[in-house]
């Protein structure tokens, strides 16, 4: 179990990610693992994540069902399954460092590219969907940077916040339990980790409470400032990872 300092640290890290989560949809992992990592050890905080992020994840897709775009997110489910079945080879294939790198630079392009746009983008089409799918996928099982692609083509495709909320919800409620599933079959998910994300997670849905809250009053434009921020965050954050392990390699 957790030392008193150390849950008192757990729970300020996955009550902080809750309120994010409960706001936008995603962004759990990205708010939570730094902060958890300072008092758990990599394998627990990954299963702990994935347990705690499923359930808030179900709540808000569950919560916000009627605005799930579900024609949308059956075209990126099929890409999605492939690319993790990938990404768990090329993970194998090349250097993870210089992997990460150069996603996440591509996550900080396409986040300034998206920002910088005036109208909505219009949707790729089924097939840009499924690609876009396969892409998060691929990231998920080699770098675990799944959500970006996913965020900024939902961010585009569905500028109404309800709806990009809702689907992103959704989307990762239905592509979390392959991650379970995969640490289970590799016995990389310790009992421990269970009983922290037992003992963290009603702290995590009330902080999706007070996000979810937030969203119904956050108005359009802070919403779309929120997304841009947490997904920019997310790309300077794998940046900054990658260039420290690349230097400390040097």
């Amino acid at each position: 179990m957790l030392a008193a300092s150390a849950l008192a640290v757990a729970s300020l890290a996955v009550a902080g990610a809750g309120v994010v989560t409960g706001l936008t949809g995603f962004g759990f992992a990205l708010v939570s693992v730094p902060l958890l990592l300072l008092v758990m050890d990599p394998a627990s905080v990954v299963t702990t994540v994935l347990v705690i992020g499923q359930i808030t994840s179900s709540v808000n897709a569950w919560t916000a069902r009627s605005h799930v775009q579900r024609n949308l997110l059956w075209t990126l489910l099929p890409g999605a399954a492939v690319g993790m079945i990938v990404g768990s080879y090329v993970l194998r294939w090349l250097d993870p460092i210089a992997l990460k790198l150069g996603a996440a630079t591509l996550v900080v392009l396409f986040t300034l590219l998206l920002a910088a746009r005036r109208r909505p983008a219009r949707r790729p089409g089924s097939a840009g969907e499924t690609l876009v799918g396969g892409a998060s996928g691929l990231l998920t099982t080699s770098v675990g940077l799944s959500g970006p692609p996913v965020v900024l083509l939902l961010h585009g495709a569905l500028p109404d916040k309800h709806r990009s909320r809702a689907t992103l919800a959704a989307y990762f409620a239905l592509t979390s339990p392959f991650g379970l599933v995969t640490l289970l079959a590799q016995g990389s998910a310790p009992i421990h980790a269970w009983e922290a994300a037992a003992l963290l997670a009603p702290i995590a849905l009330i902080g999706r409470t007070v996000g979810s809250r937030l969203h119904r009053s956050t108005p359009q434009g802070v919403f779309r400032l929120v997304t841009l921020g947490i997904t920019l965050a997310a790309g300077l954050g794998g940046m900054a990872a990658a260039l420290a392990s690349l230097l400390g390699h040097g």
